[in-house]
């Protein structure tokens, strides 16, 4: 905002300060100055002014800042206020939520014209363009005072009475720049007796402007709900002078003033004489009242500022300000609607005192109150281990469409209150949807092959209310090998599999993989992650019903576990010694029906409890075209912790072990 030091000088003196003081000492308490420039002999500073300091947007507003600052008197204006009188207009506030006061005041007999040198030169200096001496007033006192005002030809305000109103839906009406406005019920509308003729703390009417031949008009100073201002201003797409203000909130107690100063220089400015003054008032502002305790202040200026040296202080900025013991009881201006806890008064002592003057500190931390998590140091180590096997990490939304969470499970997901749109209606069940989109969004760029994973958390209904789980969802697509040389393959069951007993691995907690049918998940190709008879997660293939809606083809492997089950799972364990002896592979190869699971041959081995055996897993696997019977070789590995096993003993073993899987199993031993 433009700010002219000629017209400041009209209310505080400046003598003695030369530009660049001024603007430093505006700098220094709050009001930055973004440039400096002479206009036909004035200065003009151009203010950032932040967005709470309404009060500050005028130049009467700024002198109070200056006189507090550099502790000079400031002149106020002042008018010949008549007393409020009615009769030959009436004004009726039939919305006091959108408009709480409303004064009127009439000037008559004016002549429209141009306006005089001086209120031309400092509208011009301050970026404004005059355009008549009616208009010019109302403009020139807003940007004296920060009171926005407006100014109605009386002969088109019908029945001479103002009616103050919420809109209508649908209603048209056209402003004073030439649109047809739609008017709706949370629009403050200003009325006649017949038709709108200004929309509230925005604009007014092209039905009421002043003409050049206008003889009387009607004065307008309101105090309008400044949340009411900027929604219809953003829904219209208007950005004026006035809404900029009002919706910041400007004095509700300075109408009569602001109205009676611009009847003053419309009087000075285009002749005539004033009229009646109505003021209605539909709701009183009380002025808020606020006690400054001497320790919080000591506390937040370290020390620096006690009641005493600010007390003068609050007083020059126009509060009622009295020292009581163990601190300063004060009345709040009602221009001064930033003002509203004790912390903003010790905002206003260091804004003058000088944030540069108080002796920056480092706070004190204590981690005596500090509680292990045994759950989120999970999801690190998590996140570390899936990115070393070669998975990419993202986030996705907790919100989603509650159509995602049905493809995975029945239950009734927890509902997002006035959410934006349906796509982030519902707080997720399962990881599944947003990895998926994750997988849609990579294809649709020409990424057809990869695996990523997500750390996050789910959410589910409980007695007690929602509960919230942290999770680990991973997604294999398309195929593997692109790295290191490797064959490419498509991603299969053991792929993802692995990628889970490897998280469970670091946590050495052993888990079994049972045959389940789950909602999203294709028959035959998924199974359920437990440990002992805790269930952990899920892991298989997704079904394609559950692919279509992400418009995904082909086979897409997912996995879920549930990071604080696996946490709970963790048993004791124990480091044993390494032994100093050689140990033995040995493989093992057999025929098998393809319903024979090998965690049953695993768990028929250790039934036998064979010495020495220290390790069994798998060696091969391969499933013959059109075959009833599949090939499984195992890895065996013997190995005693005193001595070297000769080739005898481990032979024996061996042997004793494939009699007894022929004898329990349906297994085929080959040689």
């Amino acid at each position: 905002m433009k700010i002219s030091r000629d017209w400041l000088t009209d209310y505080i003196d400046l003598s003695g300060i030369d530009d660049d003081d001024l603007a430093g000492r505006l700098t220094a308490i709050g009001h930055a100055i973004d440039s400096v420039e002479t206009r036909d002999g004035d200065t003009v500073l151009e203010v950032e002014f932040t967005s709470n300091r309404v009060d500050a947007m005028s130049h009467l507003g700024l002198a109070r800042e200056l006189g507090a600052a550099l502790g000079r008197e400031v002149r106020f204006p002042a008018a010949d206020r008549l007393p409020a009188a009615g009769g030959s207009v009436e004004v009726r506030i039939e919305a006091p939520e959108l408009c709480d006061r409303y004064t009127a005041h009439l000037v008559h007999g004016v002549t429209v014209g141009p306006s005089s040198e001086k209120v031309r030169r400092r509208l011009e200096a301050v970026g404004l363009r005059p355009i008549n001496n009616v208009v010019d007033a109302t403009n020139y006192v807003m940007l004296a005072l920060g009171h926005p005002l407006h100014a109605f030809d009386l002969r088109q305000v019908r029945g001479n009475r103002i009616v103050v109103r919420a809109g209508r839906d649908g209603e048209k009406f056209r402003t004073l720049d030439g649109e047809e406005r739609t008017l709706d019920r949370e629009t403050t509308v200003i009325a006649d007796a017949e038709r709108a003729v200004a929309i509230g703390g925005i604009m007014g009417g092209a039905n009421s402007e002043i003409a050049a031949d206008t003889k009387d008009v009607l004065l307008e100073c309101a105090h309008f709900d400044p949340a009411a201002v900027r929604k219809a201003a953003r829904r219209m797409g208007m950005k004026t002078d006035a809404s900029y203000r009002f919706e910041r909130g400007v004095d509700p107690a300075d109408t009569i003033l602001a109205v009676s100063l611009c009847a003053d220089l419309i009087a000075a400015e285009a002749g005539g004489k004033r009229g009646d003054l109505v003021d209605e008032v539909a709701r009183p502002v009380e002025r808020r009242r606020i006690t400054l305790r001497e320790s919080r202040l000591r506390a937040m200026s370290d020390g620096h500022i006690g009641p005493d040296e600010v007390l003068d202080l609050l007083r020059r900025l126009g509060m009622e300000a009295e020292r009581v013991e163990g601190g300063i009881d004060l009345v709040v201006p009602t221009w001064r609607g930033d003002v509203s806890e004790e912390i903003d008064l010790i905002e206003e002592a260091l804004r003058f005192f000088g944030y540069d003057a108080v002796r920056s500190s480092l706070p004190r931390v204590t981690t005596g109150d500090m509680e292990h998590d045994e759950v989120a140091e999970l999801e690190d180590r998590a996140r570390e281990l899936l990115v070393g096997a070669g998975l990419v990490e993202t986030i996705g939304y907790a919100f989603i469409h509650p159509d995602q969470n049905l493809l995975f499970f029945e239950e009734e997901p927890l509902a997002v209150t006035n959410a934006l749109t349906a796509n982030i209606s519902s707080m997720r069940l399962s990881m599944a949807p947003g990895l998926l989109a994750t997988v849609a969004f990579n294809r649709s760029y020409g990424n057809r092959d990869g695996g990523v994973f997500e750390i996050g958390r789910t959410y589910h209904r409980g007695e007690a209310g929602a509960i919230e789980r942290s999770k680990a969802g991973v997604v294999l697509f398309g195929q593997t090998g692109a790295e290191w040389g490797e064959t490419r393959r498509a991603w299969d069951f053991f792929d993802l599999k692995g990628v889970v007993e490897e998280l469970a691995g670091r946590l050495h907690v052993e888990l079994s993989f049972e045959p389940v049918e789950a909602r999203g998940m294709r028959p035959g190709a998924v199974a359920e992650v437990s440990a002992g008879e805790r269930r952990i997660g899920i892991a298989g293939a997704v079904a394609r019903e559950a692919l279509e809606p992400f418009e995904l083809k082909g086979e897409v492997w997912f996995a879920e576990i549930d990071l604080g089950a696996l946490a709970e799972s963790r048993g004791v364990w124990q480091m044993k010694p390494v032994s100093r002896f050689p140990g033995v592979p040995m493989v093992l190869a057999m025929m098998h029906p393809p319903e024979l699971r090998f965690r049953t041959i695993v768990e028929t081995i250790r039934s036998m409890n064979v010495p020495h055996l220290e390790r069994i897993g798998l060696w091969d696997r391969f499933v013959p075209p059109g075959g009833d019977e599949v090939k499984t070789a195992l890895g065996m590995w013997y190995q005693a912790p005193d001595r070297s096993l000769t080739q005898e003993e481990i032979a024996a073993r061996h042997e004793a072990i494939a009699r007894g899987l022929a004898e329990r199993l349906p297994v085929r031993i080959l040689a």
